[in-house]
């Protein structure tokens, strides 16, 4: 965020006041802040400020550590909690180092600070600023500690910028510096969070800036948990949308856990597995038959594969989704195949009475009429499967393009049942009210075709 010209100035002036001050003022100006519960502490203490971390570092490189914690104690000896955290943080600034400075080795912490790696060490500076990091939770959490707010902030995104340096010049899977900081970083938004004093400034301020940098650091951390609750977790997920019909939800999160994933969200996809995965899988005796007459077609030959290890099935809970979805398949392919649709080939006008017979073989179903054939091509068209029309139930005209099946359904709410319509609030009329034209004679009611007797159908007797 670009700082506003006020700020700039406000930045400047303090910087121009702290050249001035010897080490000993500098300590005194940390302590007066920290007893007296000044919210301008904030100003110095900005653990990623570069500029401010030189100024500083250049005022107290001519003591020790020893002296800086004697001249710590001498201010705040009354309160260990602000002495450990002021002692630890100048430690912090004397140490730390970063991408754009030479390593440089301070006599006076030669005890405390790594000779022998020229490379900055980013596992060191988070240490240092992890020490400095637990007093300063520890007076976040006082009562009175609201003029903390904006400190604990800047060392929280102090803390979060190291880990994830850290992390990364390492490239651990465990990621070690971004889960300590974020065990950190959660008490310390727990505090803020709680906190319900009316007066500002309010620790409830930092509740977004600490949430934000654990929002960073868990999406650093990604997905480095145990590998078997994630599959587990996936595969779960997957069977839970793969109950709902959610099959595109299904397909997704089983396709994540892929060493568990198996080919029931596929094979309704039209996504059909080669005969090498199901033999990495050990599928080839329940798949073989079914993915082999799926490809053709042949529904018969599809019943009989699933019939053959129907208690298997039953067992992985797929059984009834495959008789319910497969079908609609092998009667999207009788209708391609019948209409020349292969090879990418424009289609053609379908005559659906002459497609009768052939359905009845390839169905081994004699009973199925031309009102089954219409019923059928009607319901693949409103689904999605076919780009066709039917003119007045006697041929079917097919388009040159054909949908595939694996983008059926997409279009479709998958995430649950769609939200029921606003009520608009408008009194239902009990009774039909006249309309404007209402005196126009009453014309009389054509039919724009005959239909012949009411003959009911039965379609699920079937293909259930």
């Amino acid at each position: 965020m670009r700082a506003l010209p006020s700020q700039k100035r406000k930045q400047g002036s303090s910087s121009l006041e702290l050249e001035e001050l010897t080490s000993e003022q500098l300590v005194e100006r940390f302590a007066d802040h920290l007893r007296h519960q000044q919210d301008s502490l904030s100003e110095l203490v900005r653990p990623l400020d570069r500029s401010l971390i030189r100024l500083l570092k250049s005022k107290l490189s001519s003591n020790r550590k020893d002296d800086l914690d004697s001249l710590v104690q001498r201010q705040l000896g009354e309160n260990r909690t602000l002495a450990d955290f002021l002692s630890n943080y100048f430690t912090y600034i004397m140490l730390v180092q970063f991408e754009d400075e030479p390593a440089v080795i301070n006599p006076g912490f030669h005890h405390y600070q790594k000779q022998t790696d020229p490379i900055i060490d980013h596992d060191n500076n988070f240490d240092l600023l992890l020490n400095a990091y637990n007093p300063a939770s520890n007076i976040f959490r006082r009562p009175d500690a609201a003029y903390f707010t904006r400190s604990i902030q800047h060392l929280s995104h102090g803390l979060v910028y190291f880990a994830i340096k850290a992390d990364r010049k390492k490239r651990s899977t465990k990621k070690e510096k971004a889960s300590e900081a974020a065990r950190q970083m959660t008490t310390t938004l727990g505090v803020a969070c709680i906190d319900r004093s009316p007066e500002e400034p309010s620790k409830r301020r930092a509740a977004f800036s600490l949430a934000n940098g654990l929002f960073k650091i868990y999406f650093f951390l990604e997905t480095h948990y145990p590998k078997a609750e994630l599959v587990t977790f996936h595969y779960y997920l997957g069977r839970l949308a793969l109950y709902q019909r959610r099959l595109h939800k299904a397909r997704e999160s089983l396709k994540k856990a892929f060493d568990l994933c198996k080919t029931d969200t596929s094979l309704p996809l039209g996504i059909l597995p080669r005969p090498i995965l199901l033999e990495q899988f050990q599928l080839q005796n329940e798949f073989h038959e079914v993915v082999g007459s799926l490809r053709t077609g042949n529904w018969p030959g599809v019943v009989n594969g699933l019939e053959k290890n129907r208690d298997w099935f039953r067992y992985k809970g797929i059984y009834i989704l495959l008789r319910e979805k497969l079908e609609v398949i092998c009667w999207r392919n009788f209708f391609v195949i019948m209409a020349g649709l292969k090879n990418g080939n424009p289609g053609m006008r379908l005559s659906l009475t002459q497609s009768v017979e052939a359905a009845r073989k390839v169905f081994m179903e004699p009973s199925i009429d031309e009102d089954d054939i219409v019923c059928m091509a009607s319901s693949l068209i409103d689904q999605g499967y076919l780009r066709a029309y039917i003119k007045l139930g006697e041929m079917i005209v097919f388009g040159s393009v054909l949908p595939q099946i694996s983008t059926v359904g997409e279009h479709m709410n998958e995430g649950g049942p769609e939200p029921l319509p606003a009520f608009s609030g408008k009194a239902i009329p009990m009774s039909i009210q006249p309309s404007s034209d209402s005196d126009a004679p009453v014309k009389s009611y054509r039919r724009p075709y005959s239909i012949r007797g009411a003959k009911k159908i039965s379609h699920t007797k079937r293909f259930a």
